[in-house]
């Protein structure tokens, strides 16, 4: 199993922990709530067991923990850029562990936060940067036959070639920084670079007929 497909499950696995223990909060003060109704109204109470699913997501987290520090060292050369995240779920669990009693029950909404936050942020790194590398390969094969044999024109010609050259280059960086920021989507990206690829090169073969 490759490094991109460990950092995908890591990143789907610290947000999910972060949802289950969300829902185990709500369903815990659910229960407190109706005990407390109980309590003024004379009814009965309702004492749900939620030990198991709390020990569950106990051992999850102390399993993602040690993954996640082995998944910092695997990804210092070979993707440092969701390391991050993990360091965010690692942040969470620590949250946890030294958080005062009397806090718990805010430090369990942030610690969770933190937790969906690193998974986010494992995964969106871990498909930008395959996207990029699938995106700039593309888009070298795709301009070759632009940048290729331009020395072997006159002077004139090969500074109009450059300056032709530098106006693509100029309007591609804009597209990827656009889908870098999240302005557009890949499709969109995708149609628009085509675009002024497939124009220059209908512009170059026209100028040599």
């Amino acid at each position: 199993m490759n490094t991109k497909t460990m950092n995908e499950i890591f990143g789907y696995a610290l947000f999910g922990i972060g949802v289950s223990k969300i829902i185990l909060v709500i369903l815990v003060l659910m229960q407190v709530n109706m005990n407390m109704n109980a309590i003024f109204n004379g009814g009965y109470f309702n004492n749900y067991d939620y030990s198991t699913f709390s020990a569950i997501i106990g051992l999850l987290q102390l399993i993602l923990a040690a993954g996640s520090i082995i998944m910092i060292f695997v990804n210092i050369i070979k993707q440092p850029e969701v390391i991050p995240g993990y360091l965010w779920g690692l942040g969470a669990l620590l949250i946890e562990l030294i958080a005062p009693s009397i806090l718990m029950i805010f430090a369990i909404f942030v610690e969770c936060g933190m937790y969906m936050k690193a998974g986010a942020k494992i995964r969106n790194k871990n498909i930008y940067t395959k996207e990029e590398h699938k995106t700039s390969k593309k888009k070298t094969k795709n301009t070759e036959w632009f940048y290729g044999g331009q020395n072997e024109q006159p002077t004139k010609e090969n500074n109009q070639e450059q300056k032709r050259k530098a106006k693509l280059e100029k309007e591609l960086y804009e597209w990827k920084q656009l889908l870098d920021s999240g302005e557009i989507d890949e499709e969109i990206y995708k149609q628009e670079t085509d675009r002024l690829i497939e124009k220059e090169r209908r512009r170059s073969e026209r100028r040599k007929k």
